[in-house]
């Protein structure tokens, strides 16, 4: 391993790729990442109030954050507020056109990375995480 820089810099330098394709999809399809979060939970899950998305969200942003998100995207007419939130015909047009590009980003990506390559790689991350996480004492 000559001439190697430390496992940080490639993590780092991925990662500033990585977000910064994604920030670009989303201001090519005028969101934010918190949008998109919102939009995917609504895809993917139908049974979901404000309460609940608010609740499923908090690890990646606050109430406040997630509020505005939600007023935005119902006031731009993308989705339906009632008792369950809902994607309407526009919403699912723009939830559609994001993904493809997200797919098409994940392509480039992932292109010369064998199956076993990035199963190696996340199983690397995987031990690394567990390493630096802090253990809980009995």
């Amino acid at each position: 391993m000559e001439n190697k820089l430390p496992i940080g810099y490639y993590l780092k330098m991925a990662d500033n790729l990585l977000t910064e394709g994604i920030h670009n999809i989303h201001q090519e399809t005028d969101i934010t990442r918190t949008d998109w979060q919102i939009l995917n939970s609504i895809n993917e899950n139908n049974n979901l109030d404000v309460k609940s998305i608010t609740k499923l969200l908090s690890v990646f942003a606050d109430n406040a954050t997630i509020a505005a998100a939600i007023t935005n995207l119902h006031e731009r007419g993308i989705i339906l507020l009632g008792n369950k939130l809902s994607l309407t015909e526009r919403g699912k047009s723009l939830y559609e056109n994001c993904l493809q590009k997200q797919k098409q980003f994940r392509q480039i990506a992932m292109q010369n990375i064998s199956e076993e390559e990035y199963e190696n790689t996340l199983a690397c991350l995987e031990k690394i995480i567990e390493n630096l996480s802090p253990k809980i004492s009995n």
